[in-house]
């Protein structure tokens, strides 16, 4: 598979925040059967597939949290931050959403409006959306 260019599109499933937790494992089974369930320090559904990997976590039978671990746009220097843009637009609209931090190993996005946050790991190319909460701001 050849990766050198940069995402137009997003060809991983869209699973809304607060939406329920059964509809969100509907979603992953939408894709592949081998949903793998993990009872850790948060409960979480993942599903590994040959072009993405995919998790939802829940709280209070909601999706409180969506990982994506996505390979598109690896291969280029501008890939990652389009995909990232991608990911941003697809969670609300790109006005709404601040860098709020940066370190050496992550980025971290609010977007206030739509009560949402995003984490994106620098060194894996992993982005996780997570609920936001205004204590958090």
């Amino acid at each position: 598979m050849h990766l050198d260019f940069l995402p137009d599109k997003l060809d991983t499933p869209h699973i809304p925040l607060r939406s329920s937790l059964r509809d969100g494992i509907e979603i992953l089974q939408s894709i592949g059967p081998n949903i793998i369930e993990d009872i850790g320090s948060e409960h979480c559904f993942r599903l590994e597939t040959s072009s993405f990997s995919i998790a939802v976590c829940a709280k209070d039978g909601h999706v409180a949290s969506v990982w994506y671990d996505v390979p598109i746009g690896r291969g280029s220097a501008a890939g990652p931050e389009r995909k990232i843009e991608l990911y941003l637009m697809r969670y609300g609209s790109l006005s709404n959403w601040e860098l709020r931090m940066v370190n050496d190993s992550m980025r971290y996005w609010v977007n206030g409006y739509d009560k949402a946050a995003m984490v994106y790991s620098l060194h894996r190319d992993v982005i996780r959306f997570n609920l936001y909460y205004e204590e958090y701001a």
